[in-house]
């Protein structure tokens, strides 16, 4: 699938280590809280834990390696593939059944990453460790300031991706992308930000207010 995540995940894919997760349908995963979960809300005092989904081939990579250890960043908290609903996921446009997880990266950044399709967009939610300050500096010349649901956020136009738009979520660990890319099927005309303030505005409750 293509989409416009930024400029962070070509750079992190070059100088780092990349750890791949297999990916399916959401087949079979009753909600249960996850070692993610729990892991994290003993690590940061933020989150208690919740109910995520349990499918094998969605759980998260673990983020304690020796890229990590020495870093001093935060673990990324919020994962896409298992904490946003399918009823999440339909609202906002997208097929559930499409649900697998994207490009996940652990190193000096973390960033945990799910994919969904539609007939006419595709979606990918990356959730990561980089600052906001960090994001600005990559960004901010082709990006627009912007809140959703009171969150701050920036709408990022891309010019190397002329079919994608993005709004990156500000969190308390770094933000949360959420891209579109139109598809083949989409007509030249669409213009790729149509509905991404409404994307993401259904999508940002996910992440949590203590996030």
């Amino acid at each position: 699938m293509t989409t416009i995540r930024t400029a962070w995940i070509a750079l992190l894919a070059l100088a780092t280590v990349t750890i791949s997760v297999g990916c399916s349908s959401t087949d079979d995963v009753t909600p249960h809280p996850t070692d993610l979960a729990q892991a994290t809300a003993s690590s940061t005092g933020t989150q208690s834990a919740r109910t995520t989904l349990t499918n094998p081939k969605l759980q998260p990579p673990s983020q304690d390696n020796k890229y990590t250890a020495s870093t001093g960043r935060p673990k990324v908290v919020f994962d896409p593939c298992t904490w946003i609903s399918d009823d999440t996921i339909q609202k906002a446009g997208f097929d559930p059944t499409s649900r697998k997880r994207g490009r996940d990266l652990v190193a000096e950044y973390s960033f945990l990453a799910c994919d969904f399709s539609s007939t006419l967009q595709d979606l990918a939610v990356d959730s990561g460790n980089a600052t906001w300050e960090e994001d600005l500096a990559k960004v901010g010349s082709y990006s627009e300031p912007t809140t959703v649901n009171g969150r701050q956020a920036l709408l990022v136009r891309d010019p190397a991706t002329p079919r994608g738009c993005q709004i990156d979520l500000r969190t308390k660990v770094g933000f949360v992308q959420v891209a579109v890319d139109l598809t083949d099927r989409a007509p030249r005309s669409t213009a790729p930000c149509d509905g991404i303030q409404n994307i993401a505005t259904t999508i940002e409750p996910e992440i949590g207010k203590d996030n």
